[in-house]
């Protein structure tokens, strides 16, 4: 069996099992089926013979009553000729469309661990041949490969957790932020620019670049963060993403977060920490929005005078669910703290007429970072 699972044996065998031409014909014949359908309802109900009556009458004897029954079953099958192909495509596609996803999630994944193992340019000739070896069908080499890569990952992690220089229990160093105020203006209005000239479309850009200067002067327990996603990955799912909302009727949207998150910390990693163990964030991606759109309705409610009991909840939430390079995030931040620093930040506003303001989200950030720690211990993410 695949480390991954039976799962993802499953998926396997039918993304290997449905070649394009069968799915095409077995599209045509619905499709066929539904034409036939239509038209001899329509032939039955709308076409009128000589005396101008419709032809349904002649084939019942002109009776009042079987016509009404005769039209509405006329009108039930051509419900049913409409619906029942659509049915079977929808449902064919969905489950296709569930395995190839379960399927990239595992490619991706191998990949990711070969990026990070090997070169570049090994990830992107495996991701080639992944994709060479699927239209082949070659199931054994498929499994053999993600196995390999995945056993490789785990021995690492094992040699890892073994090293005598690595002291899982102690935290060495010191969270924080070193950025500065006005770095963080400047992105913020070229990202804001740039997403508005566009009108959404290059918001991946916008995001990349504030999320690569965030990191950058972030540090958990000592521990500098790095960002190396780019927008030319992010793009083309942000696409995709937007136009699932319009047949979803935006209830797409409420899906985006989360994934926009977890490919955010799948692109994440600790300086001396272990990059190939990957990263993910595990939360219901309703919840999650239901968390944010809560924090902040209850902030403007209270007037932004508990405003620190809410980030602290909200981080809490988010941070503990937070796995980045093999490590499990911990919030331990309270918001009585919180609250205390926030009072006394709220005079330095009053004095400074308001000037300070600008340097309590800075404040935040580093408090934040500061009580958000690596938990000890190390796994491999798991993607299905």
């Amino acid at each position: 069996m695949s480390k991954y699972g039976e799962k993802f044996e499953k998926a396997l065998e039918q993304v290997l099992k449905i070649k394009f031409r069968v799915r095409l014909i077995a599209i045509i014949i619905c499709l066929a089926i539904l034409a036939l359908d239509l038209i001899l309802t329509f032939s039955l109900m709308f076409i009128e013979n000589d005396e101008g009556s419709a032809i349904i009458n002649d084939l019942i004897g002109g009776t009042e009553a079987l016509s009404v029954a005769l039209s509405y079953v006329l009108g039930t099958l051509m419900l049913i000729g409409i619906f029942f192909p659509i049915g079977i495509i929808l449902y064919c596609s969905l489950n296709k469309i569930r395995a190839k996803s379960i399927f990239n999630k595992v490619m991706n994944r191998t990949c990711s661990i070969a990026y990070y193992l090997d070169e570049k340019e090994a990830s992107k000739s495996l991701k080639k041949e992944f994709k060479i070896r699927l239209k082949d069908k070659d199931r054994d080499w498929i499994i053999k490969t993600t196995d390999a890569y995945y056993d490789k990952c785990e021995e690492l992690k094992k040699k890892y957790e073994m090293s005598p220089n690595e002291s899982e229990n102690e935290r060495s160093g010191k969270g924080g932020f070193d950025g500065w105020l006005l770095q963080e203006i400047g992105w913020f209005l070229l990202g804001f620019l740039v997403t508005i000239i566009t009108i959404g479309i290059c918001f991946p850009v916008a995001y990349c670049w504030m999320l690569r200067w965030n990191y950058k002067h972030t540090l958990y327990d000592g521990k500098r963060l790095t960002f190396d996603g780019n927008a030319s990955q992010l793009i083309g799912k942000w696409i995709c993403w937007l136009l699932l909302c319009i047949p979803t009727i935006g209830i797409f949207a409420l899906f985006i977060p989360k994934k926009l998150m977890n490919w955010k910390v799948s692109h994440l990693h600790l300086a001396g920490e272990q990059p190939y163990l990957g990263g993910i964030f595990k939360a219901n991606p309703i919840v999650y929005v239901l968390v944010m759109l809560g924090c902040s309705l209850l902030n403007l409610l209270t007037l932004t005078l508990l405003k620190p009991i809410f980030v602290t909840w909200k981080n809490r939430y988010i941070q503990n669910r937070l796995v980045i390079d093999g490590r499990r995030m911990e919030f331990d931040g309270n918001g009585i703290q919180l609250l205390g620093k926030y009072i006394l930040w709220s005079l330095l506003k009053i004095i400074t007429i308001g000037i300070y303001g600008f340097f309590v989200h800075i404040r935040m950030k580093k408090w934040i970072s500061k009580h958000t720690h690596m938990k000890p211990g190390y796994s491999q993410i798991k993607v299905i």
